[in-house]
């Protein structure tokens, strides 16, 4: 089990951690109206709502009727009835005289119901400012119901809410990109052989959320690796070489668990899935000796399990990985690598269409059956008493 010492520097760098991980705030985008209207048609429309003088609608209320007006209003408001012009409809119908065996004609005049007609378009008839008492140079007004009513109250006036999340994930967690390489170079320069080591490699990072059922959790992660080389010709002889062999050996894998730069003891265990016909080695042959070469092969899911950890709310753990390492060339001769600029090394989270490719080499190797995966991370709780 790994145990955490929380110093000041410890909590400062965790702190800046996790603002990469916290959710962002929500953006008010407003809708804007422009192209669509002018600046002119929606001042316009701002300028007739306003002289409408309603009263729920303004900052203060100045605008509201006094009970003399409400008064005035009532007595001559749309409540009163108003003068119409009576118009008649004419029913003809026929009725049967028995006695007189004839059919006479009667004729009804019916009053109609007396209407309001309206006109839909009263508010597009122009208005001079001057009617309103509207101080400045006389425009004339009309209220356009189609434009938008923008600006109308004001940005001190807009409420922005904050809306509150729920997020029911107990950690989050961020993958590496598809085939992160982790190489060695070697170079000669026909006497002396240098070889460069490879960078240590970030494969997951688990952040946990405020929401954790439990103190301490177990976590297995599993990723598809592949061996990856590449030699760049940059001589001018022929070098002469035999089959090439690249190895990875049994210890060779080193995953380690950082909370903040700091390197934390845990009894992980790292294995290949169980598959009989995982590969740790391959063989290739170079076609072309004068030409650069490149090949990738799929060597199977590595699985790093029994990763224990605490946690608390807001831990940030980083799982990285560095292969020691991939066993020097063999059957090379010293102008092969006095022509040839060599890389070799593992790509990590290797993509599913690089299972095996070669230009200008024979891969004698064949690929790892075992079923591909993406990169996941799985967990159990470990209840504590």
């Amino acid at each position: 089990m790994a145990n955490i010492n929380m110093d000041i520097e410890t909590i400062c760098n965790l702190r800046k951690r996790q603002q990469l991980f916290t959710m962002p705030s929500f953006r008010l985008t407003p809708v804007t109206p422009y192209p669509q209207y002018s600046q002119e048609e929606l001042n316009m429309r701002r300028k007739a709502e306003i002289l409408k003088y309603a009263g729920n609608r303004m900052n203060t209320k100045t605008n509201s009727l006094t009970k003399r007006e409400r008064y005035t209003q009532i007595i001559s408001g749309q409540y009163q009835s108003r003068p119409y012009t009576t118009t008649y409809t004419k029913e003809v119908s026929y009725v049967f005289d028995p006695i007189l065996d004839i059919s006479n004609v009667v004729i009804t005049t019916i009053p109609d119901e007396p209407r309001d007609i309206l006109c839909p378009l009263d508010d597009m008839i122009p208005t001079p400012t001057s009617s309103s008492d509207v101080p400045g140079p006389i425009i004339n007004l009309y209220n356009d119901s189609s434009i938008p009513l923008y600006n109308y109250l004001g940005v001190s006036s807009r409420i922005y809410a904050i809306t509150d999340v729920n997020d029911p994930d107990k950690w989050k967690v961020t993958y590496m990109n598809n085939n992160v390489y982790g190489y060695y170079t070697i170079t000669s320069d026909g006497t002396n052989l240098t070889t460069t080591e490879p960078t240590e490699s970030t494969i997951s990072s688990i952040y946990i959320t405020n929401i954790i059922d439990d103190n301490r959790y177990t976590y297995e992660l599993s990723i598809p690796i592949g061996i990856h080389f590449e030699g760049t010709y940059d001589g001018t002889d022929t070098p002469s070489l035999g089959a090439i062999d690249i190895s990875i050996p049994e210890f060779g894998f080193n995953p380690q668990v950082i909370f903040v730069n700091n390197i934390l003891q845990t009894n992980h265990v790292v294995s290949f899935h169980e598959n009989p016909k995982n590969i740790r080695d391959i063989s290739l042959n170079v076609i072309n000796t004068n030409a650069n070469f490149s090949g990738t092969i799929y060597i199977g899911m590595l699985k790093i399990t029994n990763i224990e950890l605490y946690t608390e709310p807001g831990y940030i753990y980083d799982i990285n990985i560095l292969t020691r390492m991939l066993t020097p060339i063999r059957n090379v001769s010293d102008s092969f690598l006095t022509n040839y600029t060599f890389s070799y090394g593992l790509y990590y989270n290797i993509s599913e269409n690089n299972k095996k490719i070669a230009t200008n080499c024979i891969i004698s190797t064949n690929a790892s059956t075992e079923p591909y995966t993406s990169i996941y991370l799985t967990s159990a709780s470990t209840t504590t008493t």
